[in-house]
């Protein structure tokens, strides 16, 4: 594969080609950061899939989300939601419930035992986390911040315009 920097030095001239450079790229860092973070789990047997629900689950919720509110939180189908968090279930890590002002919808509330193995894990995934970004100072972690940020907001239009 060609070095990164003779191909970004390519793509460094128009609006355009940087675009496709940084989607490409995007693309890339995600399939690179699943399989490292993937690796990093496995010997606790959690997927990629089953973190990412689980990080959501607690910092994007303020009660117990719905299976559907967690669905359309990672944008996925309620069908994959039910997989892994039936999976999650099976691990101690929550609870499937039905919501008792409407027994149609199944909520899903992180166990004591799902906090107690991420606080165990604390010390090891803030060394995980900060080699992810190995190489980048404070000013670019804040650039780096505000920029995905940005790109959250447009992805999370993009998506909703794209599912009506």
């Amino acid at each position: 594969m060609r070095d990164s920097e003779i191909i970004k030095a390519e793509y460094n001239a128009e609006r355009l080609e940087m675009e496709k450079y940084i989607l490409v790229v995007l693309f890339l860092v995600q399939q690179r950061w699943s399989y490292v973070i993937g690796r990093l789990l496995a010997p606790d047997q959690i997927t990629t899939k089953q973190w990412l629900m689980m990080i959501i689950m607690v910092t994007a919720f303020e009660s117990p989300p719905s299976m559907q509110e967690v669905a359309n939180a990672l944008s996925t189908t309620h069908q994959n939601v039910k997989q892994l968090a039936t999976r999650l279930e099976s691990r101690g890590f929550l609870k499937i419930e039905r919501d008792p002002n409407n027994r149609r919808i199944l909520r899903l509330k992180v166990t004591e035992e799902c906090h107690d193995f991420w606080e165990k894990r604390g010390p090891q995934d803030v060394k995980d986390i900060t080699s992810l970004f190995a190489g980048l100072d404070d000013n670019e972690i804040k650039d780096l911040f505000e920029i995905m940020s940005k790109l959250e907001k447009i992805s999370a239009n993009l998506y909703e315009n794209t599912k009506k």
